[in-house]
């Protein structure tokens, strides 16, 4: 994989909230076509044994991410694309439906708001898993590891388990969440017209 590249697969998630509609991208390793039982394809874990098969990888990780949602963030469905090279163009290839909604309670700051869990991959890599429009915590304080509480725990555990194949974008596996941010997004701000 060429650095800071989505080369060879990743997944776009759709979902909307109160205010809008929203995609998240998630690198990935290789994505292989859909064989009997596996409908929506299968990915190989980085420990090079685990075939993982695409549909279950996909609704579990947004099973752990809709816990931090309220009731009106819905996902729809994960659409992965391949590229044959770091400079080819992106193919979507299959689309894995989702129902997840959110179930989280908080009644902090949401509206317009940005969430990032922030990990180092085994290349010492960059990986960012960032949510728009859940509520926000602590003040918009950065928190850290020593602080995380289950939910965040079961997140950082599907994207750091090497069976698994959810990758930053040097290639190697996300291996260490260091903290967590919030901000406003200031691009949500201007379409929700608040300022």
């Amino acid at each position: 994989m060429a650095e800071n590249s989505l080369y060879p697969s990743f997944g776009v998630v759709s979902y909307v909230s109160e205010y809008g509609a929203h995609k998240m991208t998630v690198p990935t390793l290789a994505w292989s076509p859909p064989s009997v039982g596996h409908d929506y394809g299968l990915y190989l874990g980085h420990d090079g044994i685990t075939n993982n098969d695409a549909g279950d990888m996909w609704n579990d990780l947004i099973d752990d991410i809709a816990v931090f949602g309220l009731s009106d963030i819905e996902f729809a469905s994960v659409t992965i694309y391949t590229m044959t090279a770091a400079d080819a163009p992106r193919i979507p290839v299959t689309q894995v439906p989702l129902t997840q909604v959110g179930s989280g309670s908080a009644t902090t700051q949401r509206k317009a708001t940005q969430s990032t869990w922030n990990f180092r991959t085994t290349l010492f890599g960059v990986f960012k898993l960032v949510v728009l429009d859940f509520p926000v915590g602590s003040g918009f304080n950065k928190t850290f590891a020593g602080s995380f509480g289950a939910p965040d725990l079961a997140v950082i555990g599907a994207l750091t388990d090497l069976t698994k194949a959810f990758a930053g974008r040097d290639g190697a596996a996300p291996a260490n969440c260091h903290s967590k941010t919030y901000t406003l997004n200031e691009k949500l701000r201007r379409e929700y017209g608040m300022g």
